[in-house]
C-alpha cells in the first residue's frame, strides 16, 4: 500500500474520476504481489503469472521492443513494465479488472508513467480506435479472452495502403441472390468499369429461383436452415472458385451476398482486400453482425448507433452513403401511355411498411392524391384504392418512370414501428438521390444526415411532419415553377457529388489507396469517366 497514494495522485492529473474510483475499489482478493529473483516486485493471480518470477523488468523491455508501430491499445495493465518503455508514444491501456489494477498501483512506483498515458476499465471508455494496432499482454488475454478477441478483430484488417492503388485494379464484385441491392451491385461494376477498374461479378442470382423455391413450402425453420445453409457454402467456395481463376485485389460484396467467414478467409488467404457495403437498416438487418469483423473494410450508411455497435465488433468501418447512377437515373421522354400509366399528382413507389401504411392512411383521408407503387399493400380500404395495379415488383425501368411522371414523388424513409412518423429513422434513402438525379420533384422527410446530402429548401423539398406534407403538397402542385427550381438544383448536386461513381471512387482509396496522380500532383480520373461527368454536369446546367 506503500506507493497507491502517490500513484493515485499522478494519475488524477489526467484522469481524475478515474483515480477516485480507483481509491474506492478493494484490490483484487487473489493478486499476489512478491519478489521476483531480480528484487523487483512480479505479480501473480492464483497460479497465472501476469510478470516473470525472474526478471520482470527484462521481460518487460523484451515485449515493449515488439510492440507494433504508430499509436496503441494494449490489453493488460500487469505492473506496468511493459509499458514504460513506450511512454513518449500514443498508447491507451486498457485493464478489465479495476481490483487488480488497484493492486498494481499499490505494488510500486508508477508516478512518473500514469500521467503518460491513458487508462480505461471499461469497453465504453475506450473511445474511438481509429489508427491504433493493439497490443496484447498474454496473461491478460488468458485473463479476459473477450476482451482479447475483441481487439484481436481489429487487427485482423491490414492498414490501409498508403501508395497509389494498381492502375487497373481487378475488383470481384459478389453480388446478392435477390432484392434491392442486386441492381446496385451491377451499378458498382459498372461504376468501377468506368473508373478504370478491371471487373467481374459472380451472377449470384442466377440461384434464386432455387433460393425461393426453398421458402414457398411450409417447411419449419430448422428444415429450411438445414437446405439453406450447405447452399450458402456452395455459393462462397464459387466465390472462392471465380477469385483463385481471376486474382483480385479487392472483392467487393454488397449486402446480403452470401459470403460467411469461412468464404472470407479463403479469399484473405489469396491476398485479396474485402470490402462489404451494408446498404440497409441494421435494425432490420440483424445478420451484419456475424460478419462485419471479417471484412477489411465494412461501409455503412447509418451514424452512431451502428458505429457504435461496430465497434464493440471490432469491424473496421467507415460512413458511405447510397447514391444515383445517372446511366440508369434519368430524364426521360415518356410515351402518352406511359404517362398515363406512371404518371400522377402524386405518387410513391416502395414497399408497404407499418410507418407508411398508418401515416399514408391518415393523409389519403385528409385528401392527399396518392397514388401507390410497390408491395405489402393492403388491397382494400384507402389505400387499397390508391394501388396503381396489385401489389407488385417493378423493374428498376419502371420505377425511374414513376420518378418522371409524377409531378411530386413522396419520399417516407421505411420503419417497421407504425408509430414512427417523418424523420423517424437515422439513415438517408436512395429514393433520396434518385429521383432527383431523374430530374424529378420530391418531398422527403427530414431524416438525419439529409443537409449533408442536399440543402433543404434549396436542393431538396422536405416536410416536418403530416401536416406540413398536405400543406407542402398543395403549395408545390399550385406552383410548378418552385417544384422545377428544385428539382433541378437537386440534379445539380447529386450529377455532381452523389452518384456512384463517387462513391466507388472513395471506396477504391480506402480499399486499396488512392489513384495515380497527374502531373500537377492532383488525383487524377479516368479520362473517359471525366468526360462523362463534366457532360451530365452540363446537361444538369
Amino acid at each position: 500500500m506503500e506507493y497507491l497514494e502517490q500513484n493515485l495522485a499522478a494519475l488524477a492529473r489526467r484522469q481524475p474520476d478515474l483515480a477516485q474510483a480507483l481509491a474506492q475499489t478493494p484490490p483484487h482478493p487473489e493478486a499476489v504481489v512478491e519478489p521476483a529473483k531480480s528484487g523487483d516486485p512480479a505479480l501473480r493471480l492464483g497460479g497465472l503469472r501476469l510478470t516473470s518470477a525472474v526478471d520482470p523488468a527484462g521481460e518487460g523491455r523484451r515485449l515493449a521492443a515488439a510492440a507494433p508501430p504508430g499509436p496503441l491499445v494494449a490489453l493488460g495493465f500487469g505492473l506496468g513494465y511493459h509499458l514504460q518503455p513506450l511512454a513518449d508514444r500514443d498508447i491507451l491501456v486498457w485493464e478489465p479488472d479495476p481490483g487488480l489494477l488497484r493492486a498494481a498501483l499499490a505494488a510500486r512506483d508508477l508516478s512518473d508513467l500514469l500521467p503518460r498515458l491513458r487508462l480505461a476499465v471499461g469497453q465504453d471508455q475506450l473511445g474511438d480506435l481509429d489508427g491504433r494496432a493493439s497490443f496484447l499482454l498474454r496473461p491478460s488475454a488468458r485473463l479476459h479472452p473477450q476482451a482479447a478477441q475483441f481487439l484481436g478483430r481489429r487487427g485482423q484488417a491490414p492498414a490501409a495502403p498508403s501508395g497509389p492503388r494498381p492502375a487497373r485494379p481487378r475488383v470481384l464484385v459478389i453480388p446478392p441472390l435477390l432484392g434491392g441491392t442486386l441492381a446496385q451491385a451491377y451499378w458498382c461494376a459498372e461504376a468501377l468499369t468506368d473508373l478504370g477498374c478491371q471487373v467481374r461479378t459472380v451472377p449470384m442470382e442466377k440461384m434464386s429461383p432455387l433460393y425461393k423455391l426453398m421458402f414457398q413450402a411450409q417447411h419449419n425453420p430448422e428444415r429450411l436452415d438445414r437446405l439453406r445453409a450447405p447452399m450458402m457454402r456452395f455459393l462462397g467456395e464459387l466465390a472462392v472458385l471465380k477469385a483463385e481463376e481471376f486474382g483480385p485485389h479487392l472483392v467487393l460484396a454488397l449486402a446480403q451476398a452470401p459470403l460467411d467467414r469461412r468464404a472470407l478467409t479463403a479469399l484473405k488467404s489469396q491476398g485479396a482486400r474485402t470490402a462489404f457495403w451494408f446498404v440497409e437498416d441494421h435494425r432490420q438487418m440483424v445478420y451484419f453482425r456475424e460478419v462485419a469483423a471479417s471484412y477489411d473494410l465494412f461501409l455503412h450508411i447509418q451514424g452512431p448507433e451502428l458505429m457504435a455497435e461496430l465497434d464493440r465488433l471490432g469491424a473496421n468501418h467507415a460512413f458511405l452513403p447510397c447514391a444515383a447512377h445517372p446511366a440508369v437515373h434519368r430524364p426521360l421522354s415518356l410515351t402518352e401511355l406511359d404517362q398515363r400509366r406512371y404518371g400522377g399528382q402524386v405518387g410513391f413507389m416502395g414497399a408497404g411498411y407499418p410507418n407508411r401504411r398508418r401515416v399514408f392512411a391518415d393523409l389519403v383521408a385528409g385528401g392527399l392524391p396518392l397514388k401507390l407503387w410497390g408491395v405489402d399493400w393492403p388491397t382494400d380500404g384507402p389505400l387499397g384504392a390508391c394501388l396503381a395495379e396489385p401489389n407488385r415488383y417493378l423493374d428498376t425501368g419502371e420505377v425511374v418512370k414513376i420518378y418522371n411522371a409524377c409531378r411530386i414523388v413522396l419520399n417516407l424513409h421505411s420503419s417497421v414501428r407504425a408509430g414512427t412518423g417523418a424523420g423517424g429513422v437515422d439513415f438517408v434513402n436512395p429514393r433520396t438521390l434518385e429521383v432527383p438525379a431523374c430530374g424529378g420533384f420530391q418531398l422527403v422527410d427530414r431524416v438525419r444526415g439529409l443537409e449533408r446530402m442536399l440543402v433543404p429548401g434549396r436542393e431538396v423539398a422536405v416536410f416536418e411532419d403530416e401536416r406540413d406534407l398536405l400543406e407542402k403538397t398543395r403549395h408545390y402542385l399550385d406552383h410548378p415553377e418552385e417544384a422545377a427550381r428544385l428539382a433541378q438544383a437537386g440534379r445539380r448536386r447529386v450529377l455532381a457529388e452523389h452518384t456512384y461513381h463517387h462513391r466507388l471512387e472513395e471506396l477504391l482509396t480506402r480499399a486499396l489507396g488512392p489513384g495515380a496522380q497527374d502531373e500537377d500532383g492532383e488525383d487524377g480520373l479516368n479520362p473517359a469517366l471525366e468526360m462523362m461527368l463534366d457532360r451530365l454536369a452540363a446537361q444538369a446546367a
